[in-house]
């Protein structure tokens, strides 16, 4: 019986539950490492094949080779420890924490075999086995020894062998998050691309991502190749993943910068020394000439068109370490500024590994866990405090990092609050550039009383049913067609433009055959207001009101939707539905002429 203190099998299991959040950030790790090695290029292989029982083909391995410095023999050895690793005091660099390589690989498969030359000498060879180490036949990393590169990988990776470099194979794959080279790729583009943007598009690094398919016992012939093409959530590069512009913008940037801070923060050193480093928080917004040139010619909003829906996919503020991306945070971002204009503008937070324990940088390098929002009044009262001054004074007392943390998110939060304001001076509703109104008075009351509802929900006045993060299209289509009786084609296109706006109201203008003057019903989020043209109070008043008495005459009746998404007992919705109904009957009866006919039976 064994007496070790940790038992391998243990171990090796929970390693292998590191964290990684799917086959594109493992991946990431490995690419991390032959910047670090100032490798120009770096080629991912998903190597295919067959199942003996099904036609169909699925990645048996995966490759990645680069062409940088290469290991030597002592170094190889120390990077397949977990915790080794030689760059844990490069202040500069992406390495630090030595957990990479073993690390990110066991994630995805149980074996990982790695050959590194240097200077054109013979490679040298070591591996990993997760079933040897968990039955104790591999107990440390096998010493390197000088091998050749299997003559399979050799002929199909290489014209000619790089002077120096490495190759990490990944075999006994059985996590994998996607399971073709194809779909692992598409998976992969838009997270690489962003997360390595910075060094893609200066060309100091080339990445590619190639489908081999086994043929035969020792060839692999290229099925697909593709190039990682920076993707720039802040939109300043040129030629990245973004489609091509119109006209005589083509080659330009989509966005310009808009601000720019930077703010010094103090950390401790390996010494216990206080120390100072940089953070710069980068601000970028679309420019307005390629936004009206868009809309000149587009008969839908911005978002609506292929260029916004590309900035759908990169809304938030990019959390950027040595130069790379960590993690793109959108909880910064105000729900309905998220769902809207949101994407037409860019924050970038940047910062060197020296603040990697200041901000909770995780040792697999995906997130900065202490740069999020902040409510203070909420953590303030958490910590046993009645105001926010006397919690940050006791931070103070006690030289807490935390204080250092919130100087970087408030002013996250002033500079999207720039932003907000700056991009009400852009058009991207695709109405103005035409001479029509951006908005309607019914969408005006309903961006109100959405923000209305947000203000009651921070301040504790919460619906009977918590709405969701964000509305989603089938069901405010469901909801359009059900209780608004839409057809499928109007459903969609008010679902399109919900979504645009944020807006959590619909107020809109029907006949119906009802004794009440509006309709209200709620479903996942999204509350419907119907105004009943065929009411004598419709007739009468509501439409002969300019826009802005219509505005405030739908914001009231908004407003008293609310009061019923905020009653809780089943009872008193039943009670303000008939007021509601028994309202518009008298209305009418007070309204109507008496020598009209549909006062006879009176």
């Amino acid at each position: 019986m064994s007496n070790r203190f940790l038992s391998a099998e243990t171990v090796i299991e929970s390693l292998r539950d590191n964290g990684y959040n799917n086959t594109a950030y493992a991946l990431a790790e490995l690419i991390d490492n032959s910047l670090q090695a100032t490798a120009s290029r770096v080629e991912v292989g998903f190597i295919e094949e067959q199942s003996s029982t099904r036609r169909n083909y699925s990645v048996s391995e995966i490759s990645l080779w680069d062409n940088g410095i290469g290991m030597s023999p002592e170094t190889l050895r120390i990077a397949m420890q977990f915790g080794g690793g030689t760059h844990r005091k490069d202040t500069k660099g992406m390495g630090k924490f030595g957990m990479g390589l073993p690390n990110s690989s066991i994630s995805q498969c149980r074996r990982v075999e790695v050959w590194s030359w240097q200077n054109g000498s013979e490679p040298h060879y070591t591996y990993l086995d997760v079933d040897e180490m968990k039955n104790g036949q591999l107990e440390e990393v096998p010493l390197p020894v000088a091998s050749p590169i299997p003559s399979t990988y050799e002929k199909a990776f290489f014209t000619k062998r790089p002077e120096s470099g490495t190759l990490i194979i990944w075999s006994k794959l059985d996590r994998l998050s996607w399971k073709t080279g194809k779909s692992i790729y598409r998976h992969c583009e838009h997270l690489v691309g962003r997360m390595y943007r910075n060094f893609i598009s200066d060309d100091n690094i080339k990445i590619e991502s190639i489908t081999y398919r086994k043929s035969g016992e020792d060839r692999l012939d290229v099925y697909e190749r593709e190039t990682f093409k920076a993707n720039d959530p802040m939109y300043l590069k040129k030629n990245t993943s973004l489609p091509e512009l119109p006209g005589s913008y083509k080659g330009e940037a989509f966005f310009e910068k808009m601000d720019e801070e930077v703010i010094s923060v103090e950390y401790i050193d390996e010494n216990g020394e206080p120390k100072r480093d940089d953070v710069t928080i980068t601000t970028s917004i679309v420019k307005k000439s390629i936004a009206d040139k868009i809309l000149r010619s587009e008969t839908v909003s911005l978002g609506s068109t292929k260029w916004g829906k590309h900035c759908s996919k990169n809304i938030g503020v990019s959390i950027v370490r040595a130069n790379r991306e960590l993690v793109l945070r959108d909880t910064f971002i105000p729900s309905d500024l998220r769902n809207y204009k949101g994407r037409f503008f860019g924050i970038e937070v940047s910062f060197p590994p020296t603040l990697d324990a200041v901000f909770g940088v995780t040792n697999n390098k995906q997130d900065a866990v202490k740069l999020i929002p902040y409510n203070m009044g909420t953590i303030s009262e958490q910590a046993g405090f009645d105001t926010e001054s006397e919690y940050k004074r006791d931070l103070l007392k006690n030289s807490d990092p935390l204080l250092e943390v919130f100087k970087i998110t408030d002013a996250i939060t002033k500079h999207i609050k720039e932003a907000e304001r700056r991009l009400k001076e852009i058009n991207v509703a695709g109405k103005a550039v035409k001479g029509e109104e951006p908005k309607s008075a019914s969408e005006s009351a309903a961006s109100k009383a959405t923000q209305g509802s947000v203000h009651r929900d921070i301040h504790g006045h919460k619906t009977k049913e918590a709405p969701p993060e964000k509305l989603e299209k089938k069901d405010v289509v469901d909801h359009l067609k059900s209780a608004g009786g839409m057809s499928d084609e109007e459903a969609e296109e008010k679902a399109e433009r919900l979504i645009l706006t944020g807006n959590r109201f619909l107020i809109e203008d029907v006949a119906r055959d009802s004794e009440a003057f509006f309709d209200v019903s709620t479903s996942k989020g999204l509350t419907l207001v119907l105004f009943n043209t065929n009411h004598v109070f419709y007739k009468k008043l509501v439409s002969k009101l300019g826009p802005d008495e219509l505005e405030v005459m739908q914001t009231t009746i908004a407003g008293f939707a609310r009061v019923m998404n905020e009653t809780t007992d089943d009872k008193r919705l039943k009670f303000l539905n008939a007021i509601r109904r028994d309202w518009g009957v008298v209305i009418s009866e007070f309204l109507e002429d008496p020598s009209d006919d549909s006062m006879d039976d009176f």
